[in-house]
């Protein structure tokens, strides 16, 4: 498919050459790229955007949370499509941008399919260990110097966070800590949430819950792990159909 630069951001995306009846937009996961939902995408074309800061598109001028993420996806989108209404398709991080997108400009959205997606805020598992918090904060006082603080975030950062510098590192310590109680009740498009019940990011409970807060929602479960969209796309072309042809 054709690539092009959409939006004051310069995302770039790959599109069909036509504008489908329903444009469908695909939004990856953090570290993933545009190419994350190729086998979806290759049967039902639609906008594949690498999310600013991933694949070809600039990292973002500042740090900013999934909302952030979300007014740049709506900027592009509405390059492409004008004013028609949308189908977003996210996985994990994408997913977190889909959400964000569809509770801000309802009037955009016709459709969410949601994968995989860490939607409510898990005090346990996100607030970083004791240890590293307390040469953190020995840091802040010039006890603990910055070679030392940079071994503590070495061995208790996750690999995502390891793996991000600048101000990436600062947006995904951003995004971690969101939870989307209030974008969900929010909702009121026809939405999917695709998931495998052995995730481990984003805990199958986390869907059902989910579910339970979107009116008309439905959940589909695979016995499979966090990369759904990879290992059972045909339950997203199902989806997808499902939405298109109402």
């Amino acid at each position: 498919m054709p690539v092009a630069t959409f939006g004051t951001l310069g995302l770039i995306a790959e599109v069909p050459a036509a504008l489908p009846v329903v444009p469908i937009v695909y939004l990856h996961g953090w570290g993933r790229t545009r190419s994350d939902f190729a086998s979806v995408a290759s049967r039902r074309p639609g906008m594949s955007l690498d999310l600013p800061g991933f694949g070809s598109s600039l990292q973002p001028p500042e740090a900013m949370g999934s909302s952030g993420y979300a007014t740049a996806v709506l900027d592009a989108v509405a390059a492409w499509t004008g004013p028609r209404r949308v189908l977003l398709v996210g996985h994990s991080f994408g997913g977190r941008v889909a959400l964000k997108a569809a509770a801000a400009a309802p009037d955009s959205v016709c459709g969410l399919i949601i994968a995989g997606t860490p939607l409510f805020r898990n005090q346990t598992s996100t607030r970083p260990p004791l240890l590293y918090r307390a040469v953190r904060g020995l840091n802040r006082l010039g006890l603990a110097s910055d070679t030392r603080l940079q071994s503590a975030r070495r061995r208790h950062g996750s690999a995502d966070y390891l793996a991000a510098a600048g101000v990436m590192r600062e947006i995904f310590v951003k995004v971690v800590n969101e939870s989307y109680e209030n974008e969900l009740a929010e909702i009121r498009c026809p939405t999917a949430f695709v998931w495998g019940r052995a995730d481990t990011a984003a805990p199958i409970e986390q869907a059902r819950r989910a579910q339970r807060i979107v009116n008309g929602s439905i959940l589909e479960e695979r016995d499979c792990g966090h990369d759904v969209h990879l290992e059972h796309p045909e339950l997203f072309v199902e989806a997808i159909d499902r939405f298109t042809h109402r």
